[in-house]
């Protein structure tokens, strides 16, 4: 990853308005990305609800605003936004959550000469409404993929002019080569993992949409062909469903299902297998998952369903990544089962994705584009 050079530029006044209650691969990039912009200079403020957690991940940051962000029939949301605005002065509003592109938008103009910046993660389809809105009033909205851009435009859609694709980013450093089996051993053993079996990581948690029941289906196909593979859970477990055990237990797995819950080094894990697999459901509408890109990341080989934002993150020419059929635990058992039976081939395939990780995903290749963006919109204003 290349080393951190603070540009030379008038820093700008960036306020991040956040209404989410969890922090996941939606809130950890903005996270990162203001983080990197704060170290080149740039001063921060922020505004999200008090009680969430994405309040207690952001102690770092200063001034935070408290909001009381109600969803998008809570009109108090736009006086929550003002006072933040009049007591922090923005040169540029960064916006990453779609009640609140509502709000920003609908802000009197005389009240802030701020920039507008709107970013979208996911590529499920926004309302008419709050496309149309976005259209009328941003300066810029950012998708952090070409398959959540397709998904802003249309008849009642943004311009394309109007949208920069920036990708997501990783959060940590890109490793200069693939880790050889006495590393990952070294990471099994942190983690608790049998050295000797081949590893599954899943980084989903128990979430149906995420595919758990579809990768544990995959590993029991994979081990009723006679392959000794475990399955390493990392993630949120406090879905209402099944728990882990009983997820086990109906495919067969117990024993064999080792649940990590939510880890802090999620590099260290993602070393720790021999294969990453990606099963979100093709209904939740995955932007540019940040599962791929670190696997890619840690030069770990990634086999997932070829839904628009996987394949896009991995390449439709499954250069650096297997896609299986949508929805189809039988075809990811296939994927899976060559890469973790071809050592050679999957070698191949991790070098690939540690190239492709460090010349599109590095952080301060996004952080440059986040920042030359800014300075594009805030000059703008003054011709």
């Amino acid at each position: 990853m290349a080393e951190v050079k603070p540009k030379e530029s008038t820093p700008f006044r960036i306020l991040w308005v956040c209404g989410s209650n969890i922090v996941g691969g939606a809130e950890r990039v903005p996270i990162q990305i203001i983080r990197l912009l704060r170290d080149r200079g740039h001063v921060i403020g922020a505004i999200f609800p008090r009680n969430s957690a994405i309040w207690r991940e952001t102690e770092d940051l200063e001034p935070r605003y408290p909001a009381r962000f109600g969803g998008s029939a809570d009109f108090y949301a736009i006086v929550t936004l003002a006072r933040a605005i009049r007591a922090f002065h923005p040169d540029v509003l960064l916006v990453t959550t779609p009640n609140e592109w509502i709000w920003s938008c609908i802000l009197p103009r005389e009240l802030t000469r701020a920039r507008l910046v709107l970013v979208r993660h996911m590529a499920l389809r926004l309302a008419p409404g709050v496309r149309w809105i976005a259209d009328l009033r941003a300066d810029a909205v950012v998708a952090v993929s070409e398959t959540v851009k397709a998904n802003l435009l249309g008849r009642v859609g943004i311009q394309p002019d109007l949208i920069r694709v920036i990708p997501n980013p990783v959060r940590f450093p890109v490793l200069n080569e693939v880790p050889s089996q006495e590393d990952r051993n070294h990471h099994r053993t942190r983690l608790g993992l049998e050295r000797s079996a081949r590893w599954i990581g899943f980084f989903g948690g128990v979430d149906r949409r995420k595919g758990i029941a579809d990768i544990m289906k995959a590993t029991e196909l994979i081990r009723s062909n006679g392959l000794d593979v475990r399955l390493l859970l990392c993630g949120r477990t406090n879905d209402p469903g099944k728990s882990v055990a009983e997820l086990a237990s109906q495919y067969g797995l117990e024993g064999l299902v080792h649940n990590a819950g939510e880890v802090i080094d999620v590099a260290s894990a993602m070393m720790a297998v021999d294969a990453i697999a990606i099963a979100t459901n093709s209904s939740l509408g995955e932007g540019l998952p940040l599962v791929a890109l670190e696997a890619m990341a840690c030069g770990t080989p990634i086999a997932g369903y070829a839904i628009d934002g996987v394949a896009e993150a991995l390449g439709r020419e499954q250069d650096c990544g297997l896609l299986a059929r949508r929805d189809d635990p039988e075809d990811l058992a296939r994927c899976l089962g060559r890469m973790l039976n071809d050592n050679e081939f999957a070698h191949a395939m991790a070098v690939r994705g540690l190239n492709r990780a460090r010349s599109r995903f590095d952080p301060n290749l996004a952080a440059d584009r986040y920042e030359d963006l800014f300075r594009t919109i805030v000059a703008a204003r003054t011709l």
